[in-house]
């Protein structure tokens, strides 16, 4: 992966010296914003694969915190951006098929880190091509019924490239439209997210959209193995100070 940094270290110079000749003033735009997400897949620690489907409702009542916080900051047709997630999941138990009664409890912490370099060819306005590298951390766990709980915390680097769109749909409100498509750690990691703005007087903005996730890992085999196949999706709610 060393090539890959060094990739990332020559687009930052290039974009260093870019905002060094832009006669623009300098942007910035910050967004705490809350998810709920729901999830769907299969998630496995060693030989056992427990399904998860949480419903929007059981998300309300089991997640403790899910959200997240945006930051851009740029100049004319250059910018970079970082954008930390945290969500916290707990599934209701899943039957397992023997023995009879028997339940799997499963609990996933996730931790997504993304920081990016975005040029939009058009103007601070316009459209954008995106290069860069998101951090994953969970921390899974599953509890069997009369059983210990068994965990596991895999962590990885993935990195992409993907497009953002901003369009005026009325004189207060926009649309934007930013997906991501990588490789890495995982397999075929991929984004997408819409979001409809709200701008006030004050140039701040109020944010109402939805995310969708995919994320495929595996590594280890047997009882090493740990796994995930799973689709974050949900409604999102921020509030953008520019």
């Amino acid at each position: 992966m060393k090539w890959i940094h060094k990739i990332a270290l020559v687009a930052t110079l290039f974009s260093c010296s870019a905002w060094a000749q832009d006669s623009g003033e300098w942007d910035w735009k910050i967004a705490p914003y809350l998810w709920g997400a729901n999830i769907d897949g299969v998630m496995s620690i060693g030989p056992v694969d427990s399904d998860i489907d949480a419903s929007f409702s059981d998300i309300l009542s089991n997640m403790d915190i899910g959200g997240s916080i945006f930051g851009e900051f740029g100049k004319d047709k250059h910018s970079v951006h970082i954008d930390y997630t945290y969500l916290r999941i707990k599934p209701d138990p899943v039957e397992l098929e023997s023995p009879p009664g028997a339940e799997v409890s499963n609990k996933l912490t996730a931790k997504f880190f993304e920081a990016a370099y975005n040029y939009r060819w058009k103007g601070p306005k316009g459209p954008a091509f995106v290069v860069g590298a998101r951090k994953s951390d969970m921390a899974m766990r599953m509890s069997f019924t009369h059983l210990p709980a068994v965990e596991q915390g895999p962590s990885w680097w993935d990195y992409f490239v993907g497009i953002k769109t901003n369009n005026m749909v009325s004189e207060k409100w926009d649309f934007q439209f930013y997906g991501t498509v990588g490789a890495g750690g995982s397999d075929l990691p991929w984004t997408a997210q819409a979001v409809f703005g709200r701008r006030y007087s004050n140039d701040n903005r109020l944010l109402l959209g939805a995310r969708v996730w995919g994320v495929d890992y595996s590594k280890g085999q047997g009882v090493n193995r740990t796994a995930m196949d799973l689709t974050y999706y949900g409604f999102m709610l921020g509030y953008e100070f520019n």
